[in-house]
């Protein structure tokens, strides 16, 4: 055995210490199960995400084997939309009108494939309905929405605007939009897309608890909604009971911090999302990815009966780890290190090396990183205990006739 041997396998033996030493510094460990591929998925489980830092920095994967402590490199996957919004080029042929219409017809080139109308008025207030035609020529006109409608409300209290009009695909050559209206709305501009937006691939929460409450005072509406853990959330919908029209301003926010006084507790907020409660659309609101365990949503009933809440419908993105496994060994999922960095790997520098799905593994139960790693029971080579002595003296004649010819060396 050379020095230069010698040297490797300490050098070998020291970066395995100091990788089972640093795996203990993470709070929590899962076993990582069903191991059979180079790549694997590891979604990340809902009561994982209180336990770790907001980036997911402190996330670590580590094989253990009889040899060595390997750490593996993954790649973090969160699951947004992938927007995929094509512009469609058209030509604005006529405007015309008579009592109580007016028409706009469009040329789109090439007969392209579109799914999204946006219509913008120079009137600022105004509520009616379009009518949208297709065809191939100016002369026959194919229905594609017959009553959809278009709101806009500006004043001291509400901003909102609905003017953009989803269609069924269509191919035609020619559009005609018929705006059901006594006054000119006055049309400034329009765009035609074709929208494949890819959707996002989300987490569904189921609230542990949800109080409403109403404010008579304020003339508000409280929804108090509390999560078993904290999870990080991107979508909310408020369902309405009410078969009414309505229009409403709504306020989303969460709890960052809580304190205790003699008066009782006292909560800080922070602003997810403001926007509109409306009849006309489906009430979903999406904001930045962040990490919630309890809410507030206010709406502003104004003058009005307060609506009927229904269920409140929490989402937030699906994060997956994809990892690259090259070796056998006993793998474990470590997180819960507030000093840990953000892992830099290779995998992630450099393009179309990570694939875009990979078989998902099963995680085992949560321990603490305290918890005694079980290894698989190993058989003895030989029973017969003269052999194995034979074996271990031969291994210390060896170290010793080594060892004493690399002093004589010295």
């Amino acid at each position: 055995m050379t020095r230069k041997t010698y040297n490797l396998l300490f050098a070998l033996f020291l970066v395995s210490t100091g990788l089972l030493a640093q795996m203990k510094t993470y709070q929590y460990k899962r076993e990582i199960k069903d191991i059979s591929e180079q790549w694997h998925s590891i979604e990340i489980p809902e009561s994982l995400y209180g336990k770790t830092k907001m980036n997911l920095a402190d996330i670590r994967i580590y094989g253990i084997s009889k040899k060595d402590t390997i750490e593996v490199p993954y790649a973090l996957n969160t699951k947004k939309s992938i927007e995929k919004i094509n512009d469609v080029a058209f030509n604005l042929l006529n405007e015309s009108h008579t009592k109580d219409k007016y028409f706009y017809t469009f040329k789109v080139d090439n007969d392209s494939k579109i799914n999204e109308i946006y219509l913008n008025f120079n009137k600022l207030n105004f509520d009616f309905n379009i009518k949208i035609e297709g065809g191939h020529d100016e002369k026959q006109w194919y229905t594609i929405e017959e009553n959809y409608r278009m709101l806009s409300i500006e004043n001291g209290l509400t901003s909102f605007k609905f003017t953009t009009a989803k269609i069924p695909t269509s191919t035609y050559s020619y559009y005609r939009i018929t705006a059901n209206t006594l006054e000119d709305p006055e049309l400034k501009s329009a765009k035609i897309f074709e929208n494949n937006t890819i959707p996002a691939e989300y987490n569904s929460y189921v609230p542990v608890k949800t109080e409403v409450t109403k404010n008579q005072k304020t003339k508000e509406s409280i929804v108090l909604v509390e999560l078993k853990n904290a999870v990080p959330l991107s979508h909310i919908k408020v369902n309405i009971l009410d078969d009414v029209n309505y229009l409403r301003p709504i306020h989303i926010s969460y709890i960052t911090d809580s304190t205790k006084t003699a008066k009782g507790w006292h909560y800080d907020y922070r602003s997810l999302s403001s926007s509109i409660l409306s009849s006309i659309n489906k009430n979903e609101f999406n904001f930045i990815s962040t990490r919630v365990k309890k809410l507030k949503i206010t709406i502003s009933n104004q003058d009005n009966q307060a609506l009927k809440i229904g269920t409140i419908e929490l989402k937030g993105y699906k994060h997956e780890l994809i990892g690259r496994f090259n070796e056998p060994a006993q793998y474990f999922l470590t997180y819960g290190n507030p000093t840990a960095s953000e892992p830099i790997y290779d995998i992630n520098l450099m393009d179309n090396v990570v694939p875009k799905t990979a078989k998902a593994v099963v995680l085992g139960k949560e321990l603490s990183s305290e918890a005694k790693i079980q290894e698989p029971e190993a058989k003895p080579l030989f029973e017969d205990k003269k052999w194995l002595w034979a074996i271990m003296i031969l291994i210390i004649t060896l170290i010793g006739y080594y060892t004493i010819k690399m002093i004589k060396k010295t």
